[in-house]
């Protein structure tokens, strides 16, 4: 083969060469274009999933931000109420408090002569026996009723005699101590209880009470009513009960009436006054 067939040969497999090098590296570049469009694609649809969840996070949280602010809305409104019943049993509470201030008020004080009740004050004198026992005490008792009472009620009503028991509560209240205690018996009879009160005690203050009711005057309807007091007064004994010293100061009450009323007689403690 002549030289220039030969240069051409290696010419022409040089170009070959060449060309399939090119070839070659363009595949080499659609392989690597491919991979890269096979990322690109795999980058967009994790993106697109992305953005959905996103989306969906996005409308969960909306509805659970719409769901917390409702519940505030409600948690709001039942604090309102709930405050609202708050005040409302505080109310009832004080108002139940009142009532029973009342009823305890009501059972205890008689309301005419702003004395002690009859229970309440037996009550009492109860408790004042047994602390007397306990630590050796005196005590005495006053049973007192107002003089002709009933001819009061006949002659000007039964208005003026309450006129009468009311001045007579106040009068007594203030004829004692603080620690004494005075209530209404019944009708128009009283009884006081002296705690820490010899027997010649309780006569004195019973003749102060005496005296002043004698002094009073209570007006009526441009007229002048006057009563005036009897009073037993008895001092209770060891181990005797508070019923029977009440008894003998009931008794001495009648013998003051019997004598001519407006005086205190003495209960006795021995068997024969009894």
């Amino acid at each position: 083969m002549a030289a220039k067939e030969m240069r051409q040969v290696d010419e022409g497999y040089t170009l070959y060469a060449r060309e399939e090098s090119v070839i070659r590296r363009a595949e080499d570049m659609l392989d690597k274009l491919e991979e890269v469009s096979g990322g690109v694609r795999d980058l967009a649809t994790a993106y697109r999933e992305g953005y959905r969840e996103t989306a969906r996070l996005v409308r969960i949280s909306d509805r659970m931000q719409l769901d917390l602010h409702e519940a505030n809305r409600k948690l709001t409104s039942q604090a309102e109420d709930l405050k609202r019943l708050n005040a409302a049993l505080q109310a009832e509470i004080e108002r139940r408090e009142q009532l029973e201030q009342e009823l305890r008020r009501i059972a205890s004080i008689d309301e005419l002569t702003g004395t002690h009740t009859r229970r309440h004050l037996l009550e009492l004198g109860e408790h004042e026996q047994r602390r007397r026992s306990r630590h050796g005490h005196a005590l005495a008792v006053l049973m007192m009723d107002l003089d002709h009472f009933k001819r009061i009620n006949d002659g000007f009503g039964h208005a003026a005699g309450d006129q009468l028991l009311r001045d007579f509560g106040f009068l007594l209240r203030s004829s004692l101590r603080k620690g004494d205690i005075a209530g209404r018996f019944g009708g128009e009879e009283f009884l006081a209880i002296l705690p820490e009160t010899d027997l010649e005690t309780a006569k004195a203050v019973a003749e102060r009470l005496c005296a002043r009711v004698r002094a009073n005057e209570t007006l009526w309807n441009s007229r002048t009513l006057s009563v005036t007091v009897s009073v037993g007064v008895a001092a209770l004994c060891a181990d005797e009960t508070l019923d029977k010293v009440i008894g003998r100061a009931d008794h001495a009450l009648y013998a003051a009436k019997a004598a001519g009323r407006d005086r205190v007689m003495i209960g006795q403690a021995s068997s024969g006054s009894e």
